[in-house]
């Protein structure tokens, strides 16, 4: 069977929102409310991110599967196993954007929230960029219930912040065991450096237990399947 590539959560990178250029006055805040998932109920008439609740972190052990996700590694790696936060962002349909309008509800998970935790916000404003192929909501982030949304190259739109990172949310923590073959791909030193790759489970515990505290959600990645970490790959981030 060939596997299959779930891609949940990686860093992308492109052109900062302050590019973004918007102008005029701020939008009025629009009426919001929090949706716990246990309650949640599909509502006519809202655009919902396409990821929404469609996976938890026992997907992770799934072997048949792939998967890329971002994660901030919090105690490093004891005894061959890798602990980390595991993080998403919201992605939607490119044309349940580009439908969306004024009146419309649109659902995204604000910066910081738990996997279960949404918001369900009144369209008020809608702001285009064509240039830069960008969405602003509500005035964008920096209103109470906006958010900034940037078209990716596979066709859909994803969550932006200042810096063109996506809007994390915690999916929760998780302990997963490297795999012997595990490599590390670190590409973290400056913009234009080479990935160091390291090899193998007790070399890449090492080069991770060196650093400690610096392999954070904006530039860790790691590859998982079977509940095996199979790569660990970092980048550089200002």
């Amino acid at each position: 069977m060939n596997l299959k590539y779930k891609i949940l959560a990686v860093l992308a990178a492109g052109i900062a929102l302050t590019a973004c250029g918007s102008s005029g006055p701020p939008a009025s805040t629009p009426a919001s409310s929090a949706v716990p998932a246990s309650s949640h109920v599909a509502e006519e008439g809202v655009t919902e991110p396409i990821n929404l609740w469609t996976w938890t972190l026992d997907d992770l052990d799934d072997t048949q599967t792939t998967t890329f996700v971002s994660a901030s590694i919090t105690s490093g790696v004891q005894n061959g196993k890798l602990t980390a936060k595991v993080f998403s962002y919201d992605i939607y349909k490119k044309e349940d954007v580009e439908n969306l309008a004024v009146g419309d509800k649109i659902t995204f998970h604000e910066e910081g929230a738990a996997w279960n935790q949404v918001v369900n916000v009144a369209v008020t404003s809608i702001e285009k960029n064509d240039e830069f192929h960008l969405v602003s909501i509500n005035g964008g982030m920096e209103q109470p219930g906006g958010l900034d949304l940037k078209l990716e190259d596979d066709d859909t739109y994803r969550t932006m912040t200042f810096d063109d990172y996506p809007v994390y949310y915690e999916m929760g923590e998780k302990t997963m065991p490297l795999a012997e073959d595990v490599v590390l791909k670190d590409s973290s030193a400056d913009p234009q450096a080479e990935a160091v790759e390291t090899t193998g489970a007790d070399a890449v515990a090492a080069a991770i237990n060196a650093d400690p505290g610096n392999w954070t959600t904006y530039n860790t990645t790691l590859v998982v399947q079977g509940g095996k970490v199979l790569e660990v790959r970092r980048i550089w981030v200002p």
